[in-house]
């Protein structure tokens, strides 16, 4: 038999700020009781004043468990977004009693995020891309190139805002870089290797697009001894109208669905290369390029390399399965 003990909003923030010694802002997040009330339940209780007895009898009975599940059923409902606001102005309850609620089930508030709707025919294109990638035992994968752009800021990677340390120890203080800049980085990963590093501070076009691939493409034919081996490039409009590939016949460009990050390996290294990078924390424009440069050569060591591409067989299968629905990544 299981029962659920309701604790009163005062009692609450009493155990939380005195007992918990947590700031006004936590418990507001916690409870979503109105910061105006706590900050006067502070007071009070700083000062010494009995906040608990009520300053009115006529307050509103606690909300009943019907209007409780039909609260919590429509929150949960997808795919159509609800406010609080808006729950409560429908099942005539207040704001903060809905907030209580939505925490207490474990929902969290935050923004939603904005994807593309895949249309059927593009998502046609994504299986017609996986089934061939997967030709031939999958062979072609491990003759691919699966290039990318990346931005990253020196603000991103400069310091850690939280750190472990002993209770004891004060504080540990960071120094904070003079200037925020921001830096490109362009490169290509496949089975047997990687290019080097491209690191540039324009923003990316055609002319700029086509002198990376111009220094970058020896690099690829040489990887595979001048054998046949593909590049994959993703549909931004600076990749359009560049000669890549008339002076490097082994090279051949691959039909790259539009909208598919998650079939490119190439992003989770860059999830991976800027943590590295936050690791050292660099706190000047050269120390940047210097970590960026440092951890790509580490990272793209072929042992380092093989298991971010290892695995696209079997998330090209998935896509397939689903059809060409999106896949996490």
């Amino acid at each position: 038999m299981s029962f659920r003990i309701y604790l009163d909003d005062k009692v609450r923030f009493t155990v939380l700020y005195q007992d918990a010694k947590m700031k006004v802002s936590r418990i507001h997040k916690i409870t979503g009781i109105p910061v105006t009330t706590l900050y006067d339940w502070k007071r009070k209780l700083e000062k010494g004043i009995d906040f608990f007895e009520h300053e009115s009898k006529n307050f509103s009975p606690r909300i009943d468990d019907v209007k409780r599940k039909a609260i919590v059923r429509e929150a949960a409902r997808s795919p159509k977004p609800v406010s609080s606001r808006k729950l409560a102005a429908k099942h005539d309850v207040s704001h903060t009693t809905v907030c209580n609620l939505l925490n207490e089930k474990g929902f969290k508030y935050g923004n939603n995020e904005k994807n593309h709707v895949l249309t059927a025919k593009e998502q046609e294109n994504r299986v017609s891309f996986c089934k061939n990638m997967l030709k031939y035992k999958g062979s072609k994968l491990k003759r691919t190139f699966f290039s990318d752009e990346m931005g990253v800021r020196l603000s991103e990677v400069s310091n850690y805002n939280k750190t472990w340390t002993l209770p004891t120890r004060k504080k540990l203080k960071t120094e904070k870089g003079a200037r925020d800049i921001k830096l490109n980085c362009w490169g290509a990963i496949s089975w047997e290797g990687a290019t080097s590093l491209h690191i540039f501070t324009e923003n990316l076009n055609n002319d700029i697009y086509q002198d990376i691939l111009n220094e970058h493409a020896p690099e690829m034919v040489d990887i595979y001894s001048n054998k046949k081996c593909y590049f994959q490039q993703d549909n931004l409009p600076a990749h359009g109208n560049v000669e890549i590939l008339g002076d490097y016949p082994p090279l051949e460009l691959l039909d790259f669905p539009t909208y598919s990050p998650d079939l490119n390996p190439i992003e989770n290294m860059w999830s991976t290369l800027k943590y590295k990078v936050a690791c050292d924390a660099p706190k000047s424009e050269r120390a940047l390029v210097k970590s960026l440069i440092n951890n790509w050569e580490e990272l793209t060591k072929v042992d380092n390399l093989r298991p971010y591409l290892q695995t696209l067989d079997g998330r090209y299968l998935e896509c397939i399965e689903q059809n060409g629905g999106r896949l996490p990544y």
